[in-house]
């Protein structure tokens, strides 16, 4: 388990396919910034616009406002986007964040 107080610069990638998906698995210790780094690595790799899928966290939307104001701690999905759109500024050169639940 990785603490996320602690940040480094080491981002581990694991690929592997199921059930004919091709599925990437990020391991570090900031999950948004990973999965952001990520996803522009990819894109400026292939030339092409990556796409991630989330799915909501259950739970009160307020409490996640709280623990991210007093911790930085918060939805993935969220701060993921946050992360890009600092990293990016031009919105069509963004990976695309997908969100259900």
């Amino acid at each position: 388990m990785f603490d996320a107080s602690v940040f480094i610069d080491v981002i581990r990638v694991k690929g592997f396919e199921l059930e004919g998906y091709r599925i990437l698995r990020v391991q570090s210790s900031a999950v948004p910034n990973a999965i952001a780094a990520l996803l522009l690595y990819l894109r400026d790799q292939t030339g092409t616009l990556p796409h991630v899928y989330f799915e909501w966290v259950e739970g009160n939307p307020i409490r996640y406002l709280l623990r991210f104001i007093l911790f930085g701690e918060g939805d993935v999905p969220i701060v993921t986007r946050e992360v890009l759109r600092k990293a990016e500024p031009d919105p069509l050169q963004r990976p695309r964040l997908h969100v259900s639940g």
